[in-house]
This record gives C-alpha cells, structure tokens and sequence, in this order.
C-alpha cells in the first residue's frame, strides 16, 4: 500500500466515525462544526481534519457556507426515499453479478466482515462496528466487477442517512443488520439469486419500517 492510498484510508475511516456521530444527532441539524474541537475529538491535525470535512461534503452530510465553514447539511424525508429507491434499482441489479463473480475466499472474507460486525455489536465498539459494516458492503459490491456501479453505490450509501435515525444505537435494529448480513452470505453460497435480492431490500428498508412502526396508533 503506498503512503498516499493509506492516508486516504484513514481519512475515509475518520470520516466514516464523525458521520456516524453526525447521523445519531451528536450536532444539531445546521450546526458548524469548529475543527480545533474535531483535532481533538479525531486526534488528528488541522490537514486531516479539513480532509475529512471535505469528503463528507462530498458525501452530503455537510455543506460548506463560504467564510464561516461546515455545518451539518438538513436531509428531508423525501431526499432519503428518493436515494433509498435509487439504492435499490442498482443493488438488487448489481447482487446478480456479483452473485457470478464471487470466489471462494470472497465468501470466506465477506463472512469474516459479518463477524467483526457480530463481535463489535456484542462488545459494544462503535468503531469496530462501523469500520466492520463499511468493509462488509464494500467488499461485497466490489464483487460486482464493475468499480464505476460499485462506486456509485457506495457514494449513494453515503447520502442522506441523518434522517432515517439509523439503528446502530438501537438494539433491535442493529441485531436484524447482524443477522441480514449472515443471511446475505448464505444466499451467496446456495447461489439464491431471488433470496439475496429480498434480503437487499429488507436491508436497505429497515429504516422505513422503524419510521412507520413509530406512527402506528397504540392498540387500546
């Protein structure tokens, strides 16, 4: 690995940990983000830090207002619909391919992502559980054997998260995240082609079934 792919890499994992604060509210939507407190909070220098904010602006989790930095950039609801349906069109039709190109120690190496995802969840590390959950995803669509689709699919994962209230904090849905994962190398391994496009939907979803639950009227 060269200097530069393994600065960028730990950017990207800086970035993935200060998204996941932004997505379970650590800031208030509209909040900016001051970076002599994220040199703190990162443990890094003011370089990687303004990396950092320039990658999640690129992600649209932040936005950058001209002479008075980052803030936390406000989703609608109807954004995230928008990207979840986008999400779906390429993953379902991306998971045949990958489907064909997967190896044997793909399988092997994605199910051992599966674990991390098991083994951080049970010990509570948030940022094992996040670093575990990226490279799963990752490894799984590079297998697609198309790294422009593999690509956009990873920038779309990216976007408009912060409204969904993702579950990562919440035991229930953090477990069903746990189990799909299995399920999906499963359905990988028996070659079930109908099975991995459901459990994509179930995956990708989930947030919107926890959004309606939330709303039902309580039985009286």
């Amino acid at each position: 690995m060269t200097e530069k792919s393994s600065t960028q890499e730990r950017v990207e994992q800086l970035a993935n940990l200060l998204q996941h604060d932004i997505m379970t509210n650590c800031w208030k939507t509209g909040a900016f983000l001051r970076q002599n407190e994220l040199e703190q909070r990162l443990e890094v220098n003011r370089f990687t830090v303004r990396q950092v904010l320039e990658l999640l602006t690129q992600r649209g989790q932040l936005e950058h207002v001209p002479y008075k930095g980052h803030k936390i950039k406000e989703h609608s609801a109807e954004e995230r619909d928008l990207i979840t349906e986008t999400r779906l069109l390429l993953e379902q039709g991306a998971c045949k391919k990958v489907m064909q190109h997967i190896t044997h120690d793909g399988l092997t190496q994605l199910e051992a992502h599966a674990i991390d995802f098991r083994n951080s969840l049970q010990s509570g590390n948030t940022r094992l559980l996040i670093e575990s959950n990226f490279l799963f995803h990752k490894h799984f669509y590079d297998f697609c054997n198309n790294p422009f689709l593999a690509a956009e699919i990873r920038s779309l994962r990216e976007k408009g998260l912060r409204v969904s209230n993702p579950g990562w904090h919440q035991a229930n849905d953090s477990e069903r995240a746990c189990q799909e994962h299995f399920a999906m190398v499963e359905a990988l391994r028996n070659k079930d082609l109908l099975r991995l496009e459901h459990l994509i939907y179930l995956h990708l979803t989930g947030w919107k079934r926890a959004r309606e639950t939330e709303y039902l009227p309580m039985n009286t």
